[in-house]
């Protein structure tokens, strides 16, 4: 939607409940007293009945917040959520249609904060992670070795499905702490090790907010660029199959060198060995992975979800050049698989970079080489060309078995 030039009344106060309903700064509170229109869930909304505000229930689904404040523009709105409103809160709902200045927030004690009070540790270096109406898988996107996270949880997300994804990540030895019904004459504060909670037969509040802190030897997911190309699911015996090769892969990725906030394609994308490190190394930037044949669409499903990044890889099934129409302009852009049409994709493809953009490309049969070079034409490009060979064990001696040459080109469009 399009962002109002200027809000037409006084700025819509936003209040955090904090842990404990009611316990509000001298400024928040003003702020309900004076407020015409009270917007809040069911339960905030019952521990103001000395207000005289007109009280209203938050829309579900809330997507309709918008048009019910346009029909109450003008009048001293005041708006109930819970802790911290930026913080994972309504503030990304309300910033999508009113700038800054016509908003006020009266921040309170979130329930991470509350959390971490109640386990007596300091909470500063902690990764924060909102599974709240995200895959679960999402969460193999970020885990490491010996963190400690803090995990804003829904019903899909709940501490047994998590603790489940640390055992198959070698993660069992980690230690959750699970805070439930914080602030309420119930609240529960309980530990439990991952491996124990992952087959338990234990109840949670779906109020809860799990504190993890990883132990064990992990080993299942990367940790550093460079995936093992035995970890990709390729339908062929590991380490082969239509993947590009680890060494490959680094290349083509430092040649890409993705950006924050950045649209990448992966065309013929083959079994997502590019997209998916693109992606996973890359997590404020969005790849889009173009693949036509049913099978390479299958494993690249598979690996999305294999290595946790379902939120920001775009599978898009179908032809190229065709399919590419409908996506948003990349700033960088690699073509791995052309089907004998590799012109006709880097025209396509060049064409639709922005200016400033970063294209590579790759061939390896002498009939892409050719068209490559056609297409650079007297142009800058930077080309590499890797020879690849790994040692075997043949007739029981150590042999390193060459790999086809692969040809990489990487040309940036003028702004």
């Amino acid at each position: 939607m399009t962002m109002p030039a200027v809000w037409p009344g006084p700025p819509i106060h936003v209040v955090g409940m904090g842990m404990e309903i009611g316990a509000l700064g001298p400024a928040a509170r003003v702020a309900l007293d004076q407020a015409e229109l009270v917007i809040g869930a069911s339960a905030h909304l019952a521990a103001f009945p000395e207000l005289t505000a007109e009280k209203c229930p938050y829309p579900s689904p809330m997507s309709g917040l918008w048009d019910l404040l346009r029909t109450h523009a003008g009048r001293r709105i005041a708006l109930l959520a819970s802790g911290d409103p930026l913080f994972f809160g309504i503030s990304q709902t309300l910033l999508r249609h009113l700038p800054p200045e016509h908003l006020v927030f009266h921040p309170n004690v979130s329930s991470v904060q509350a959390a971490f009070a109640r386990l007596g540790r300091p909470w500063q270096s902690a990764q924060f992670v909102s599974l709240h109406g995200r895959p679960l898988a999402s969460l193999r996107a970020v885990l490491h070795g010996h963190r400690l996270y803090a995990l804003l949880t829904d019903r899909d997300s709940a501490p047994p499905a998590i603790a489940r994804i640390l055992v198959e990540t070698g993660f069992g030895a980690s230690d959750l702490w699970v805070a439930e019904e914080l602030g309420a004459a119930n609240e529960r504060f309980r530990h439990f090790r991952a491996v124990e909670l992952a087959d338990a037969d234990t109840e949670f509040s779906p109020l809860n907010v799990v504190i993890l802190e990883t132990r064990g030897p992990g080993g299942v997911l990367p940790e550093f660029p460079g995936i093992p190309d035995a970890w990709f699911s390729t339908g062929a015996e590991p380490g082969k199959g239509l993947l590009s090769k680890r060494e490959a892969r680094l290349t083509i990725l430092s040649l890409l060198a993705p950006r924050a906030g950045e649209i990448g394609w992966d065309v013929g994308a083959g079994c997502g060995g590019v997209a998916v490190e693109w992606a996973r190394w890359n997590p404020y930037g969005e790849v889009h992975a173009v693949e036509v044949h049913p099978e390479r669409l299958e494993h690249l499903g598979v690996n999305r979800e294999r290595f946790g990044v379902v939120a920001n890889l775009h599978i898009v099934p179908g032809h190229a050049p065709e399919v590419l129409a409908g996506l948003p302009g990349p700033h960088a852009a690699f073509i791995g698989g052309s089907s004998g049409s590799l012109r006709e994709m880097l025209d396509t493809v060049w064409a639709r970079l922005r200016p400033g953009g970063r294209l590579v490309a790759s061939a390896v049969t002498e009939d892409s080489r050719v068209e490559l070079h056609a297409f650079v034409g007297d142009r800058a490009a930077e080309w590499t060309e890797l020879s690849i060979a790994r040692g075997e064990r043949l007739a029981g001696q150590r042999v390193m078995r060459p790999y086809l040459p692969v040809l990489l080109m990487k040309l940036e469009k003028p702004e």
